[in-house]
């Protein structure tokens, strides 16, 4: 482990966490957790607790699925893209992929994508798991149906889709899947245990979610809008409220190894905070995205009520990365972009500190709750560099 002495109480207060979930778990096999921060291009934290597998200790470079941190590295290629000249976020979808301007997508531009605005946050089909896995089905189904509501008017949160969209758009500039792009582009350069498509000999490294039990499908009548939110993510039965089982849904090898660049990515701790660091500063001789193309990527577009009226508050977004959001979503300041995931993980950096920062969980909360830790320890982060 590394622990500098300006994080130390960063490090105090993820230990002390650990030890209550021991307590809340009650003996209970309860996983482990990881926190990495890198700062002016070195590494200045980086910690893990807890067990990846019964008997396995956690490690530096144990891995977990990230849920929507996906989206923050998917947003990361984007942006690299419309850097290059590859992608330019006002032009039209239907420009690169022409089979998406059917049923009233003609003058989508891509910027509406990667700001939840496209009305496309679920697949109106009720999809299998297989149909989910077999590589052209979502995207096919995106690009033929009618919008859920009339893009552009307003924003819901894509949850399962955003990767879909942004990666189909990604595959016809590059001629690479996103997770090709991703490994060639960033996490490769860098040396970083991350991926958009876990290849099958890293599936040793990776340690399975363990749940609180706690969620569960409310049934939502069809087409209301608890029914478009709980299908964002579940896509019909591809997927199950529960998120993972034993070997099932986020523990299935099978899902693990499929491209879902919304919110199945794999990675460490320690490499998100790497690849983050690389954004703001070069790292390992390595800078991904300039000062210029962050300040547009990081201008908040997005905020405020949704189209299905979930209560807030809302985080702030930008093109494509969740933003800070004092109070609510901490990052560092308003110079930060990145994104959370499902059941307490983050990972996000800063141009103005050139700061990256992570923190992964293999233990998934549920409730109101779910972002209190990391968010406890953003906040000590937060503190500790205003300072």
């Amino acid at each position: 482990m590394l622990i500098t002495p300006k994080f130390e109480t960063v490090a105090e207060l993820f230990f002390a966490q650990g030890k209550e979930l021991e307590k809340i778990t009650d003996g209970a096999f309860a996983g482990g957790s990881s926190m990495a921060i890198y700062q002016d291009g070195e590494l200045a934290l980086d910690i893990w607790q807890g067990q990846a597998k019964p008997g396995q200790d956690w490690q530096s470079n144990t891995s977990s699925v990230i849920f929507s941190c996906t989206k923050g590295l998917t947003s990361i290629v984007a942006n690299q893209l419309i850097e290059r000249g590859l992608l330019d976020p006002e032009q039209r979808v239907a420009y690169y992929w022409p089979e998406f301007a059917a049923l009233g997508k003609s003058e989508v531009p891509v910027k509406w994508l990667l700001q939840h605005r496209a009305g496309l946050s679920a697949v109106r089909r009720d999809l299998t798991l297989d149909e989910f896995l077999d590589g052209h089905t979502v995207v096919d189904e995106l690009a033929a149906q009618e919008p859920l509501w009339a893009p552009g008017t307003g924003y819901q949160y894509h949850a399962g889709t955003f990767g879909h969209l942004v990666g189909e758009v990604v595959r016809r500039i590059t001629g690479q899947t996103i997770g090709q792009y991703f490994a060639e582009h960033i996490a490769g350069p860098l040396n970083a245990d991350a991926w958009i498509g876990l290849p099958a000999d890293k599936l040793g490294q990776v340690a399975p979610l363990i749940t609180d039990g706690k969620r569960a499908s409310g049934n939502p009548l069809p087409g209301t809008p608890n029914y478009w939110i709980e299908k964002a993510m579940t896509f019909g039965s591809a997927f199950t409220a529960e998120v993972a089982g034993e070997g099932t849904g986020f523990n299935d090898p099978r899902v693990l190894q499929s491209e879902f660049a919304g919110a199945g990515g794999v990675a460490s701790a320690k490499a998100l905070a790497k690849i983050y660091s690389a954004c703001v500063t070069e790292t390992d001789g390595v800078r991904l995205l300039s000062d210029e193309t962050l300040r547009e990527a990081s201008t908040i577009t997005v905020t405020g009520p949704t189209v299905w009226g979930e209560p807030g508050p809302w985080p702030n977004r930008g093109l494509g990365f969740m933003l800070d959001t004092p109070g609510f979503r901490d990052m560092i300041s308003p110079t930060s972009f990145g994104h959370d995931g499902l059941g307490g993980q983050i990972a996000f950096g800063d141009f103005g500190y050139r700061v990256g920062v992570a923190y992964t969980s293999s233990y998934i909360h549920s409730g109101p709750e779910e972002q209190d830790w990391q968010q406890a320890a953003i906040r000590e982060v937060k503190r500790i560099l205003a300072q």
